[in-house]
C-alpha cells in the first residue's frame, strides 16, 4: 500500500475470515464527518435528504440505512467529505438545511480528526 502521511483509511472487519481490511479513501485535504440522520420512514424520504446533501456539494463516501420502526422512523448513517462543499457551511447550517427537507427528524454530525 502506498500511503502518505495524513491519508484517511476505512477499516472493514470480516468476522468469518478473521480479517481486517484497510482501504485508503481520503487524502490529507479531506474534511470527513459522520452524519446520523433520523427520518420519517416514508417513500422517498432518503432521496429527499440525499438531494439536499448533494445540492450542498457534500461527497458521500459510505452509507447504510435501516428501518427503526416500520412506517414511522428510519435511520441513515453517512460518512461524508465536507471538503467538496459549494459553500463554507458550519455543521449547524448543514443540519438546518437537512431538517428543512421536512422528512429529517434529527441530524447529528460528528467530525473526524
Amino acid at each position: 500500500m502506498k500511503l502518505v502521511s495524513g491519508t484517511k483509511l476505512m477499516m472493514t472487519v470480516d468476522d468469518e475470515k478473521n480479517e481486517i481490511k484497510l482501504t485508503p479513501f481520503l487524502g490529507s485535504e479531506a474534511k470527513p464527518v459522520q452524519m446520523r440522520i433520523a427520518m420519517a420512514d416514508t417513500q422517498g424520504a432518503l432521496a429527499k435528504i440525499a438531494a439536499v446533501i448533494g445540492d450542498m456539494g457534500i461527497n458521500l463516501l459510505y452509507e447504510e440505512a435501516h428501518v427503526v420502526r416500520k412506517g414511522v422512523q428510519a435511520e441513515w448513517l453517512v460518512i461524508a467529505d465536507l471538503a467538496t462543499m459549494k459553500e463554507n457551511l458550519s455543521s449547524d447550517q448543514i443540519v438546518e438545511r437537512i431538517k428543512a427537507s421536512k422528512v429529517a427528524l434529527d441530524v447529528e454530525i460528528q467530525k473526524y480528526d
